[in-house]
């Protein structure tokens, strides 16, 4: 039966395809099948496949059928004389070889038979019900034991005639022989296969070489800014010069040094005229009147329609710019006025006026080709070369020329290029913001490169801040923090265990793409230009460090791949499910599964239940509404029972009172139990490097050289030093007397201590706080309080973690660029413990001494939970809101100013008193002020938007005067246009510049007997729209926070560190010779593993355990990685870059 269950089963999975083309061929073969169904005798063909013979048939023996491949089919048993006789010639061979001792396999064989023919039954049908008589061995055999046992050792004489055994040793030699010819053949088949093909490529390289199109790489196309009329003159219809169509994406001047070419005489130019805050119009050199010296001094006139454009005026070359784009590129520092475009269309007044700043970024691929500008304003802005113009002349010290307010930042900023610090936001995150001397909770809208669009929502009103000013919190209290640590004493490098941040708001360092756009031109301090024009270089100053490495060497970036190959291969697992049987669960359910868990000690504790009888599934569940296929874990009992969730297999447990902990349970879809990494290569291999301190083996491995890490002293546990009192006492702990593994955490006494910690965060307490099933999915600020020796409960509470012992397979590894580092082999779920970091407990002062003579700061951990815990609480109270968006953490107790009263839109226009007219008659006639430092200040003394009417006729005066409409401010806020007000005093004035009320008779006769060919040159000047709108200024902005930090109040009360006496300091780990695998864990800016404070030994708010625990799903290979939170720039004298390769690295750890 089964030989025709498998004619049936090979007949059914055969596919027969008629090739015929001819019909008359398939009607006679369906006749054909038609008469043999009717009952017309059928014709039986010889079992050869080769021969199909339908005469002088016979039947075949069992040899016969053998030789041609058909013993499977019972039906094929006729063959003819020829193919018989065949068979048992190649038979009569095998035998006279074996008879004569020689190689079987060395005969020439014949092709094997297994072709599988499908036909129609043409046997004899008796065959069917007959069995095959060559089939049945038979052997007559006595009833006496002495003739069956002889039996074999008739077999073995046999065999040892017929020299079976020299056939197999002699059969493997002649294959082994063979094997080794084809090899060398199959060498040379390959060789000249090889030569085939490359002649063949060479000969079609040759003939589609004529073909091939010349490439030609041009720079990148950008859309420029559309409907742009260009103009080579000004006109007479607007103040506003027209800019010049962008026909490319770079659409940039070559790279040279900055001339400055002598400006001459009937020259157009941008000049200063009401105030440097106040936009720059258009004027014509009349007379250059000093070249040499400090400040070059010319005679410049307005358009001629305006009020005062005929009368001439001294002005410095500081106040003068170029008219024309500059014909190379503009380098980082150089003193410039710039076009800028206001994002609301209705304030057409300030939207593509000139603006004065500087230039703080070069165009690059990064931002997408344009000029970053810092404007002395405080605002910032994206701009094209087109829209730049490089003013005449500029102080060695290019923020000298800046104005007050933001000069220190544009003097930080220009030293510390091309590396700066900047906040690194996303889309839709709320971040505090400065505005107006308030902190406000603002949303970032948009990011542009170096800059961020901040959205205010109480006063509905957007601003474009550059992401490294301080008005951003992050940054601004980062400072605040280097400049508290700078003030203390020389400090070590330490780690520290604050949360990493979430969100995204976090400072990182870096170039961001600039940097390399640098030449020689650039870096001398005097050159000569084609044009004989001395040049000069800007006083941008460096940082004495070396520059940030931008992409490593080659061979650097394979040791990179080498560390990280290897194979994730799968554990054998037993796969036989339990039968389930109605029944109720007891203790007899793991009967089968008893012991203890060390008897798998060093396996993966994931695969434990395994082991157990356990079985863990990973199944597919169709929704039956949804009609979605949905991903689930399950867990069966050695009973066979189904649990769904890990609340049913902890109470599985209990009701059995199994040894597995439930921690050895994960139901989380993307991990795999069965996962076990190997890596590729192993130069350098150590089974265990904790020398049998720890529970389970750590393994150590180098693949990318042969050393061996560094001596280190093994420990399990901290080791406090004489100076740290550490009191371990059990009568000073807080102890439960639960007998449920302390599920109910409102009985706990234990867990009650976490709980109630989480006061100090809001008032109220948080009753889900702490570990769920032995996971812990986020940081606690507050700390964690496990049960200690005291409790009554037993080893497999659920609130004891931390203090289990290693249970995780581990390895030291070697990495190419961060020395030495740990990796799992087997999946982590999310939450899970991973170890404690442990080593020698210090003083801050022992620790300062110790770091100082024989280094090794890299291994300092604070033991900083108090400060943590208080920067956090500060944090949580400077958040909430009053109704106004307002923070009420802020430590500012001012009210908005009368500007943003005026802001949120609802005054109407004032009307100008006769002072106010006086003051603007005199603006209208006068000079700009000096390019000192001191008239600078008074200039932008007169931006504040406050009145002062002392009743004095002065040109002192300093009056505002808010504008109407509701239009936006620069960058999109909505701030107005406020009229300028500043004059200076005569002796205020710079050297060069005459007071124009003593000399306006000498320039109005000079002025009339000026050459008619200036006035035919004066009508290609454009015209002044309003005197008004030059008088009109932006609201002055800010790059620092003008307030302190938010929420950064001086303290009311001391810190708790305070009580334990006056001169308590922050305790320090040092890990350096004394330590666990904990300290070789590496630091990333995207971390996969977070640090928790908990209590174990001790409730002393000064000695937390200090614990890993996974912050995601972790893979079998994967480096363990976390946030070591150094303060960049708080240990003077220590810079480091950070290496570890994440996508948002920060780029600096100090």
């Amino acid at each position: 039966m089964s030989q025709k269950n498998g004619i049936k089963a090979l007949a059914a999975m055969a596919e027969v395809i008629n090739l015929s083309d001819d019909d008359d061929e398939i009607i006679i073969e369906n006749e054909k099948r038609k008469e043999r169904r009717s009952g017309a005798p059928k014709v039986f063909r010889c079992l050869n496949p080769d021969c199909r013979a339908e005469k002088d048939l016979e039947k075949a023996s069992e040899v016969v059928r053998r030789y041609y491949g058909v013993l499977l089919y019972p039906r094929k048993t006729k063959v003819c004389a020829p193919c018989a006789l065949a068979a048992k010639d190649q038979q009569c061979s095998f035998v006279e070889t074996l008879r004569l001792g020689k190689t079987l396999l060395a005969e020439r064989l014949p092709a094997p038979k297994d072709t599988v023919v499908l036909t129609e039954s043409e046997s004899d049908p008796s065959d069917d019900d007959q069995a095959s008589e060559e089939s049945q061995y038979e052997m007559e055999v006595s009833d006496t034991g002495s003739d069956i046992s002889s039996f074999g050792d008739y077999v073995k004489k046999v065999m040892n005639n017929l020299g079976l055994n020299d056939q197999v040793k002699n059969g493997m030699d002649h294959v082994e022989e063979k094997l080794n010819v084809y090899q060398d053949e199959f060498q040379k088949l390959d060789q000249e296969y090889k030569q085939i093909e490359d002649s063949l490529d060479k000969v079609r390289k040759e003939f589609y070489h004529s073909f091939r199109p010349d490439l030609k790489f041009v720079p990148p196309i950008e859309i420029g800014p559309h409907d742009i009329m260009t103009k080579s003159k000004m006109d007479s219809h607007s103040d506003i010069i027209d800019e010049t169509p962008v026909n490319s994406a770079v659409h940039l001047p070559p790279i040279a040094a900055l001339a400055r070419p002598e400006l001459q005489p009937n020259t157009p130019v941008l000049c200063v005229k009401i105030s440097l805050f106040a936009r720059w119009v258009a004027a014509w050199v009349m007379e250059v009147l000093r070249t040499d010296g400090k400040d070059k001094v010319y005679k410049v006139q307005y358009q001629r329609h305006s009020k005062g454009g005929s009368v001439p005026m001294e002005k410095i070359g500081r106040h003068l710019a170029y008219f024309d784009p500059c014909p190379t590129r503009i380098p980082v520092g150089a003193r410039i006025v710039a076009r800028y475009r206001d994002d609301e269309s209705k304030n057409m007044v300030i939207s593509g006026s000139f603006y004065v700043g500087i230039v703080s970024e070069v165009p690059t691929a990064a931002n997408k080709y344009r000029y970053l500008i810092f404007f002395d304003d405080g605002y910032a802005q994206y701009v094209y070369h087109h829209d730049v113009r490089v003013v005449v002349q500029s102080s060695e010290c290019v923020w000298e020329d800046v104005a007050s307010e933001s000069r220190e930042f544009i003097r930080e900023y220009l030293q510390m290029y091309p590396e700066r610090p900047m906040v690194r936001l996303q889309r839709h995150n709320y971040i505090k913001t400065e505005w107006s001397g308030r902190w406000w909770n603002a949303q970032v809208k948009e990011v542009d490169g170096s800059l961020v669009k901040m959205y205010f929502v109480a006063h509905e009103r957007s601003e474009w801040i550059y992401r490294g000013s301080t008005r951003l919190s992050p940054l601004f209290t980062k400072k605040l923090a280097i400049q508290a640590r700078a003030e203390q004493p020389t400090k070590t490098i330490r780690r520290r265990t604050a949360m990493f941040s979430r969100s995204g708001a976090v400072v990182e360092y870096g170039t961001f793409g600039q940097g390399q756009e640098l030449t020689e031109s650039q870096s001398s301090s005097h050159q000569e230009t084609d044009a004989g024009v001395k040049t000069e270089r800007r006083a941008v100053a460096r940082k004495s460090t070396a520059a940030r490495p931008c992409t490593p060497p080659k061979e650097v970036l394979n040791m990179v791949e080498q560390e990280k190959k290897g194979i994730a291969r799968k554990l054998e697992l037993p796969t036989v499910m339990p039968k389930y049987e109605p029944h109720l669960c007891s203790k007899s359910c793991i009967v089968s599964s008893v012991g203890s868990m060390n008897e798998y000690k060093g396996k993966s504790p994931l695969a434990f239940p395994i082991y157990y009888n356990w079985r863990r599934q990973v199944v597919k569940c169709r929704h039956s509404r949804r009609g979605f296929a949905q991903t689930r874990v399950f867990y069966v009992a050695p009973c066979g029972r189904r649990l769904r969730s890990i609340e049913e297999v902890l109470k599985y447990l209990r009701k059995t009172r199994s040894v597995l902990e439930i921690d050895c349970f994960s139901f989380e879809k993307g991990v795999d139990i069965s996962n076990y990494w190997e890596p590729s290569k192993k130069l350098m291999w150590k089974e265990d490097i904790s020398c049998g301190e720890e529970n389970v083996k750590i393994s150590c491995v180098n693949s990318l050289d042969e050393h061996a890490p560094p001596l280190l002293i093994y420990s399990s546990v901290r080791l406090p030093t004489s100076s740290v009192r550490l009191n371990l006492d059990p009568g000073f702990l807080v102890c439960c007397d639960c007998e449920d593994d302390c599920q109910d955490k409102s009985r706990c006494a234990c867990w009650q201590l976490t709980i109630e910690s989480t006061r100090v965060m809001g008032g109220t307490e948080n009753p889900n706080i702490g570990y769920e099933y032995r996971r812990l999915y986020a940081q606690v600020q507050t700390g964690l309080y496990e049960c200690n020796a005291r409790c009554k409960c037993k080893s497999t509470c659920l609130n004891r973690v931390v203090q289990q012992p290693l249970r995780l397979n581990l390895q030291l590894f070697k990495t190419a660029r961060r020395g030495w580092g740990v990796r799992t082999l087997q999946d982590i779920p999310r939450g899970g413990f991973l170890c404690v970091y442990v080593g020698k407990m210090l003083t801050e002062n022992s620790a300062n001494e110790e770091g100082k003579v024989r280094g090794g700061d890299d291994y300092f951990a604070e033991l900083d939970f108090i400060e943590v815990m208080e920067d956090y609480k500060e944090g949580f109270e400077e958040d909430v809101e009053d109704e106004d968006g307002l923070l009420l953490g802020n430590n500012n107790t001012t009210k908005v100013t009368k500007d943003v009263e005026v802001n949120e839109g609802k005054r109407g226009p004032k009307k100008k008193n006769n002072m106010e007219e006086e003051v603007s008659k005199d603006i209208e006639n006068s000079d700009e002020t000096g390019s000192k430092s001191s008239e600078t200040e008074k200039e932008e003394k007169g931006t504040d938007n406050k009145k002062k009417d002392n009743g004095k006729k002065s040109k002192n005066i300093e009056s505002a005067k808010i504008s109407t409409g509701n239009g936006a401010n620069k960058n999109g806020s909505s701030g107005k246009t406020v009229e300028s007000m500043d004059v200076g005093k005569e002796e205020d004035l710079p050297k060069g510049e005459k007071s124009e009320k003593n000399e306006k008779s000498e320039k109005i006769e000079k002025s009339e007997t000026k050459s008619s060919g200036l006035e035919d040159r004066q009508e290609n000047i454009e015209e002044d729209s309003s005197d008004e709108d030059d008088r009109k200024q932006r609201k002055p902005m800010n790059f620092t926070a003008a307030l302190s930090a938010p929420g950064k109040a001086k303290k009311l009360r001391k810190s708790v560190r305070d009580f334990y006496g006056e001169d308590e300091a922050v305790y320090i780990m040092d890990a350096k010779q004394t330590g666990n695998i904990g300290r070789y864990l590496n630091h990333s800016c995207q971390p996969n593993v977070f640090v928790q404070n908990v209590f174990v030994d001790t409730h002393d708010l000064r000695f937390p355990w200090v614990a890993f625990f996974s912050s995601t799903n972790i893979y079998a290979g994967s480096e363990l990685t976390w946030d070591y939170n150094y303060e960049v720039d708080s240990v003077p004298g220590k810079f480091k870059y950070c290496y570890c390769g994440a996508k948002k690295c920060r780029g600096r750890l100090l």
